[in-house]
């Protein structure tokens, strides 16, 4: 993963679905991404056709 607006990368063992799940349940933590990541609660939302 990469720094949005820099050169900074970050490197786990896993792929990007195993890195999500392990990013919201605390497992590993990313300097990259936002300190409020991951929220307290998490919504999922079905998205449906426009």
């Amino acid at each position: 993963m990469n720094e949005a607006r820099g050169d900074r990368w970050e490197h786990y063992p896993m792929n990007c679905t195993e890195f999500l799940l392990a990013a919201l349940t605390g497992d590993v933590y990313s300097d990259v991404l936002s300190s409020r990541f991951p929220l307290t609660t998490h919504e999922y939302r079905q998205l449906t056709a426009v």
